[in-house]
């Protein structure tokens, strides 16, 4: 949705909005470090965010070659957007950008997967609109004001989506075998995929297991024991 914001209407506080939440989106390994510093570039120039990302000098080569690749992405797709209705934009996204497979985190996306769905139902309902505006006026009418936008809240994420990312407290859950370690995976891979986990915690690390997975008796990971070596569960006595 962000991608058609911005193609929308980039000269705008929303497009500002809008490319900052997909500048990662597939990640570019663009830092935060960046994104302020494209924020205080435009704020100099009196520009919005993406004229600013245009021309902004980048030092980094690896950042600079894939900036420029989202730039001349956004730029044809801005000139043909008039022409494409709003599923069809969406469907050029997914296939362009492999949506699917990067919001699933599986090499070959199942079409079953309740993402792909979500996806699915989503271009279904852009087809009912010709133009992308009057798809985002519709979507839009669904803001909830309810939901908070504290940004230091909780944030719910994937290993695959937090690579790179550090948090003040992080909380590992579902530590159980089949599921982490993976039973499709290599073992020294998920031992990897772990270690990223339990190393974005800057402070405090919860690590948890359950007792049942899917309705079936779960055990718990051996990755679990590991880290505990010889200590027990239930040899942690519960704080005051």
């Amino acid at each position: 949705m962000d991608y058609l914001r911005l193609v929308s209407d980039p000269q705008s506080d929303k497009g500002d909005e809008a490319l900052k939440s997909i500048l990662n989106v597939p990640n570019r390994y663009i830092s935060r470090k960046f994104v302020q510093e494209l924020e205080d570039y435009a704020e100099k120039k009196d520009a919005h965010l993406y004229e600013a990302l245009k021309v902004i000098p980048i030092d980094l080569i690896y950042v600079r070659k894939n900036v420029k690749k989202l730039v001349e992405f956004l730029n044809a797709l801005m000139e043909i957007s008039e022409e494409l209705e709003p599923a069809e934009l969406i469907r050029n996204l997914r296939v362009a950008l492999d949506y699917d497979r990067f919001v699933t985190d599986d090499d070959i996306p199942s079409l079953d997967d309740s993402k792909i769905a979500n996806l699915d139902q989503l271009q279904m309902a852009a087809a009912r609109f010709s133009t992308i505006k009057a798809f985002l006026d519709y979507t839009d009418s669904f803001e909830d004001s309810l939901v908070s936008d504290n940004k230091d809240g909780v944030r719910l994420m994937t290993v695959h989506k937090a690579k790179g990312l550090e948090f003040q407290v992080v909380f590992l859950i579902g530590l159980v075998e089949n599921l982490l370690p993976s039973s499709k995976g290599d073992l020294e891979e998920e031992r990897r995929i772990c270690f990223v986990a339990c190393s974005r915690a800057m402070e405090l690390l919860y690590l948890s297991y359950s007792h049942t997975y899917l309705g079936q008796k779960a055990k718990r990971s051996i990755f679990l024991d590991e880290i505990l070596g010889n200590v027990e569960p239930s040899d942690f006595k519960p704080a005051a």
